[in-house]
């Protein structure tokens, strides 16, 4: 009877064994402190904001969490652990990582908050894997994060604190109907990091020509009027002498345009952009009576405000002679 009964205890003693080697095992990898920072890396990888920000010891509190949304991640590529220290009651688990054109190194701090099914360690985050980008975008509240469009939640020059996930890539840029930017990218490689990004939207080629042609037009119509210095208009000339006809203008040369940024944040200026009119208008002299034709050119300098209203309607108002 006793020899019957040893076999099946020796097989019980090597299936506890066995199975406390798995649970060792499992501690040491899936669900050590390793195994945790790899779910979170994933989260990242796959996009999933929601799922990075869910996991414990991720804290936006008092953040501006504007960015922390889907489509912003440039996500995460060759992703293998470098090593896990633990010291001081907390492990220091170090992975390196690719994100977009760069790579990188990074280093959590995760400590044990609980236990699992009575058998596996629970982890967190002891730093939030959380970054800080000074954000300015110059001139107009919209840019885009890594291909993703965005609007500024203070229409100013002033720089904004957002919130980004660490590790990753991340690019700003402006791309709109009038308006385009160079790319600024930043790596964010380092929790609590402070990093800063400058957005400079300038005119591209469709904003030049919208608004040379309204110029244009502008100027077409300022000739029509039959008076020496048209309302609304850049040029005007005055005359010593009494006017005896009907002022004619025309233009010679139509002034080249460029764009910069106007005095006020959202608006868009014209710099002095010279060009040329043409005056025709008979005179009588006040001295003696004498008749004559004044028929000369007028150079002008045209200076513009330039606004962008909705849907991208532009509006020049020029600064009158």
């Amino acid at each position: 009877m006793r020899r019957a009964i040893l076999p099946w205890v020796a097989a019980f003693l090597i299936a506890v064994v066995a199975g406390t080697g798995t649970v060792v095992v499992l501690n040491a990898t899936v669900f050590g402190a390793g195994g945790f920072v790899r779910v979170y890396l994933d989260a990242l990888a796959r996009g999933d904001v929601s799922g990075a920000l869910s996991l414990p010891g991720v804290d936006t509190r008092g953040a501006n969490v504007a960015l922390l949304q889907s489509g912003t991640l440039a996500g995460l590529s060759d992703i293998h652990q470098l090593s896990d220290d633990e010291r001081d009651g907390a492990h220091w688990v170090s992975v390196r990582w690719t994100s977009g054109q760069r790579s990188g190194t990074t280093t959590f701090e995760v400590k044990r908050i609980g236990t699992r099914f009575g058998l596996f360690p629970e982890w967190g985050f002891a730093a939030s894997p959380l970054a800080t980008v000074s954000l300015s975008v110059r001139n107009d509240a919209r840019f885009t994060l890594n291909g993703v469009q965005e609007v500024g939640s203070h229409p100013s020059d002033t720089p904004v604190d957002y919130a980004v996930l660490v590790p990753g890539s991340y690019t700003f840029g402006h791309r709109t109907a009038l308006l385009t930017a160079e790319p600024d990218t930043v790596l964010a490689d380092t929790v609590g990091q402070e990093l800063s990004a400058l957005v400079q939207p300038e005119a591209d080629a469709t904003f030049v020509t919208k608004v040379a042609a309204q110029v244009r037009a502008q100027l077409d119509a300022c000739v029509k009027q039959a008076v020496l210095f048209p309302t609304g208009c850049s040029f005007g000339q005055p005359i010593p002498n009494r006017v005896s006809g009907v002022p004619a203008w025309s233009i010679m040369s139509y002034p080249r345009i460029t764009i910069a940024p106007g005095s006020q944040f959202g608006t868009w200026a014209i710099p002095a952009a010279p060009g040329t009119a043409h005056l025709k208008v008979a005179v009588i002299s006040l001295l003696d009576g004498s008749r004559s034709t004044f028929d000369q050119d007028v150079s002008f300098q045209l200076r513009a405000t330039i606004t962008i209203g909705a849907d991208d309607a532009i509006t020049v108002v020029q600064q009158e002679e």
